[in-house]
């Protein structure tokens, strides 16, 4: 199984960025192996060519921060889980993952939200809606 992470450095010791886009590195890593087999330097401003390799090596999740649209779809498409990672270390937000307690990343920056709209109890979007009391 491969897992990729986001990083500001080459380095576990690295912390995964605020968002996809600003991050200059991505790795990947064996996780039955517990070990990195690939670190990608960036290839283009939006990260596309990350989301990309995230695909090409068969990655089953991907640890970043807060996604923009097209790179999203991308990894979404290819049914990649998504875990929000910003400000932890490479090694810390990999071990937290295993651990089930990073939060996953259901939307792209400035997305709809996870279900393409979001209801409080008072919606306004023209959907008919049952709520059981």
């Amino acid at each position: 199984m491969n897992i990729a992470i986001a990083s500001e450095t080459e380095e576990i010791d690295g912390l995964v960025p605020a968002t996809f886009k600003e991050s200059p590195f991505l790795m990947i890593i064996d996780a039955d192996k517990n070990q990195i087999f690939h670190v990608y330097g960036k290839q283009d401003p939006d990260n596309l060519v990350f989301a990309k390799k995230v695909v090409e090596h068969d990655c089953e999740a991907v640890i970043c921060g807060p996604i923009e649209k097209e790179p999203f779809e991308i990894l979404v498409k290819a049914g990649v889980t998504r875990y929000l990672g910003s400000g932890h270390t490479v090694q810390k937000a990999y071990s937290y993952m295993n651990r089930y307690k990073l939060e996953l990343i259901r939307d792209y920056i400035g997305g709809p939200g996870p279900f393409g709209h979001s209801h409080d109890f008072s919606c306004e979007c023209g959907e008919e809606e049952e709520h059981e009391h």
